[in-house]
């Protein structure tokens, strides 16, 4: 999804911003059109107020996990609300999956603490002795957020409970076994939702349609993950080497600045790497304004296209310097690396 072009920012947390999608305001805007058309404007300002109140939850649940994010010290670039629920994109390293557990597990956990709490206070035990009744606004509370815990914590795709799955199977059969397995119970999931949904029409249950919906959705978003699988596996077969830009001049910090800077116009390198106490730290780099210096991302050269994006999506690295036997031998753009993650889709 390129949420930019469809969002709207709403505001920006911890450094993060917050965005609407498009299509969450056209739902809401249907639906209190629907209820006011049917009863009037204080039905129409009810169900904006409970459109509200949910997506207020579920960007609570959004936060967690942006705060797990900020105490294991990994980037977050936005969060994302949009009909189904919220997004948070988190540019998490690969291999970490102590992390991705904690991470995923604590959006859930922030939905589940409230609903507990609203039990101890005596707020929720209402909605399951008179369900039937007029119910109150910590009865409705509860209830949403013990919704969106429990659903979010089922073993399926995109949902954190898939995450959390996949990231306890990583730990013990290793990443691709692990999320090979994950996406089986995934699978396996998804079609006992569509059975619940089967079983709601022979009882002529209307919501049976919101589930058959919510299923489709999921297996199609776990065949996306598989898709997903298949093309890591593949880039991580696939070497850097062939897709460098060669680097054949490297200068010290010794040398003076507007030498390099001649040296760097009249080479035809993407950028000229400079040494300096016997690493690669920076390099300097030809942009609209001029020449400049900047810190420089670093790969061997025997790494795979795999694991060199693993590197550019923790940051806003142009791209990365490749080295081999210490030396500078090319440059891997990250637009080159975005070329080969979609040509593999």
């Amino acid at each position: 999804m390129k949420p930019r072009s469809f969002t709207l920012h709403l505001f920006t947390l911890a450094g993060t911003p917050v965005r609407i999608h498009w299509s969450l305001i056209a739902v809401l805007a249907l639906a209190m059109l629907g209820a006011g058309a049917l009863g009037g404007w204080r039905a129409a300002l009810r169900q904006g107020l409970w459109w509200g109140l949910l997506f207020g939850l579920v960007l609570l649940h959004e936060i967690g996990h942006l705060m797990a994010a900020r105490l294991l010290r990994i980037p977050v670039s936005s969060i994302l609300l949009w009909p189904l629920g919220g997004f948070t994109a988190v540019r998490l390293p690969a291999g970490r999956f102590g992390t991705e557990f904690v991470i995923a597990l604590a959006g859930p956990a922030v939905n589940l603490l409230i609903a507990v709490s609203l039990s101890v206070m005596g707020m929720g035990g209402s909605a399951i002795r008179s369900p039937g009744e007029h119910w109150s606004l910590g009865s409705i509370l509860w209830m949403f957020n013990l919704l969106l815990g429990v659903f979010n914590l089922l073993p399926v795709f995109p949902l954190d409970g898939g995450r959390i799955l996949r990231s306890l199977l990583a730990m013990g059969f290793g990443e691709g076994r692990g999320t090979q397995l994950a996406l089986r119970v995934s699978q396996a999931s998804t079609m006992g939702i569509g059975g619940l949904a089967v079983w709601q029409f022979m009882h002529q249950d209307p919501g049976g349609l919101v589930t058959m919906t919510v299923a489709m959705w999921l297996f199609g978003q776990t065949l996306q993950e598989t898709r997903l699988l298949r093309r890591h596996e593949h880039l991580q077969r696939t070497p850097v080497a062939p897709y460098l830009q060669p680097i054949r001049i490297a200068i010290n910090d010794r040398l003076a600045l507007p030498a390099a800077r001649r040296l760097l116009a009249h080479s035809g390198q993407p950028l000229l790497p400079v040494e300096s106490a016997g690493r690669w730290a920076e390099g300097l780099f030809r942009d609209p304004e001029g020449i400049r210096r900047r810190k420089l991302a670093i790969v061997d050269g025997e790494s795979s296209i795999a694991f060199a994006w693993s590197c550019l999506v923790q940051g806003e690295e142009p791209g990365l310097l490749v080295l081999r036997n210490g030396r500078p031998i090319g440059w891997l753009a990250r637009e080159r690396v975005e070329s080969l993650l979609q040509d593999s889709l």
